[in-house]
C-alpha cells in the first residue's frame, strides 16, 4: 500500500490522537466519494449534469430551483442524490475504533447522505440535514427515502397532495442554529479535529478553540492546490487508507 504521507507525521498524528481525550471527526465529500458516491461538484460530474439536465448540480439543490421547477428537481434528486449507493470504509471502521476506546465525541456529517447503515456511531450531528429525513410542509408528517424513490413524479404528501419536502439542507437555507451550535461547541472542546474531506457548500463550519487549548487540526484533501493556514497538516492520501494507520 501505497503512501505520501511522511512516516514523522503519522507517527506525531498517531501519538496526539493516542493521548487525545476528545476527537471530533468532520466527514466532507471524500468520504462519501470513498464510499460508493460520487463528487457532483466535481468539474466531469458538473458538465454530465448540466448536459443531461440543463442545469447544474448547485442549481438544482437549489431553494430557489425546488420551488419553481420541483418536477425537475426531484427527477434529478431521486437518480443522483437518493441513487447513489454508499457503503461502509476501512475508515469508518476506524471511527468506531476510536469511539468504542471513549476518544471520539462528536461526527459531524456535511453529507446528506449520513453515515452508512452498518455503521454504528453514537453521536453524529447532521449538519446539512439527511435524505433518509422527509416532511409534508403543510401537516409536517414523515416519510422515508423508499416511499421519495417509489413515488411517480413529484413525491406528495398521501393526506395533504402537496409536494414533500426533502430533508436537506437546500442552497440557500441557513444551517439550523441548534445543529451549528452542537457543531460549533464539540469542534471547540476537541484535542484532535479530522477534517476527513471538503464540504459539499462553500461555507465551512468555522474550527475554532481557546488559544490555551493545544488542538491539533488534520485535513484530508486530495486537492492538490489545497491551501489552509488554519489546519495544522493537509494529508493527501485516501482517507480510508490513512485513517486506520494513525488510530491504533
Amino acid at each position: 500500500m501505497e503512501i505520501k504521507t511522511d512516516e514523522k507525521i503519522i507517527n506525531f498524528i498517531r501519538k496526539r490522537i493516542s493521548d487525545s481525550h476528545s476527537i471530533v471527526a468532520v466527514l466532507g465529500i471524500e468520504m462519501l466519494v470513498e464510499g460508493g458516491g460520487c463528487d457532483l461538484d466535481s468539474n466531469d460530474e458538473n458538465y454530465r449534469v448540466e448536459e443531461e439536465y440543463g442545469f447544474c448540480p448547485e442549481d438544482m439543490l437549489s431553494t430557489s430551483f425546488f420551488n419553481a421547477k420541483v418536477e425537475k428537481f426531484y427527477r434529478f434528486y431521486k437518480k443522483e442524490i437518493l441513487g447513489m449507493q454508499q457503503h461502509s470504509t476501512p475508515a469508518y471502521d476506524a471511527l468506531m475504533r476510536l469511539q468504542a476506546k471513549g476518544k471520539l465525541s462528536a461526527v459531524i456529517c456535511q453529507n446528506y447522505h449520513g453515515i452508512p447503515q452498518d455503521v454504528i456511531l453514537n453521536k453524529v450531528i447532521n449538519l446539512n440535514g439527511n435524505i433518509n429525513i422527509n416532511q409534508c410542509p403543510h401537516c409536517d408528517k414523515g416519510f422515508d427515502i423508499h416511499y421519495i424513490m417509489n413515488s411517480k413524479g413529484i413525491p406528495q404528501c398521501d393526506h395533504c397532495k402537496v409536494a414533500i419536502r426533502p430533508g436537506i439542507r437546500l442552497i440557500g437555507e441557513r444551517v439550523d442554529s441548534e445543529l451549528m451550535t452542537q457543531a460549533a461547541v464539540a469542534c471547540d472542546k476537541a484535542d484532535v479535529l479530522l477534517l476527513l474531506g471538503k464540504n459539499i457548500y462553500h461555507d465551512r463550519l468555522e474550527y475554532s478553540a481557546a488559544p490555551e487549548h493545544k488542538q491539533l487540526k488534520v485535513l484530508f484533501s486530495k486537492n492538490e492546490f489545497e491551501c489552509n493556514d488554519k489546519v495544522d497538516f493537509i494529508i493527501r492520501d485516501d482517507i480510508c487508507k490513512l485513517l486506520p494507520l494513525i488510530i491504533d
